[in-house]
């Protein structure tokens, strides 16, 4: 049950994402862009990874779906490969879908 309502939570914070990501966001110059303040506005942050890094990582989502992972496999491969927080992770992956890979949206909402 725990690790259900985990999943659920997770869920939840990919639909932000992808609203969020639906939101005109003014001076985004490029999907990069776009995507780099959506995770800005949300207070995730990688100061350890330049902002290429970071989109890579984003890109690294639509090659799990790709690949066929299932919603919670590419959310378990985001939060090992960034260690952020469960929502951070769904924010995350929904963003990354959003932005660069949309085709899978369906993947992304479960």
């Amino acid at each position: 049950m725990k690790n259900t309502a985990r999943f659920l939570g997770s869920v939840a914070t990919v639909l932000l994402g992808i609203a969020v990501l639906n939101t005109p966001i003014a001076n985004a110059d490029s999907t990069d862009d776009a995507f780099l303040m959506a995770l800005s506005q949300q207070g995730i942050s990688f100061p350890n990874l330049s902002n290429q890094g970071v989109a890579n990582l984003g890109h690294a989502v639509c090659k799990d779906w790709s690949d066929g992972f299932t919603l919670v496999q590419t959310l378990s491969d985001v939060k090992g490969a960034t260690g952020l927080s469960d929502s951070g992770t769904g924010f995350f992956v929904g963003a990354a879908t959003q932005s660069y890979c949309p085709q899978y949206m369906s993947r992304a909402t479960g």
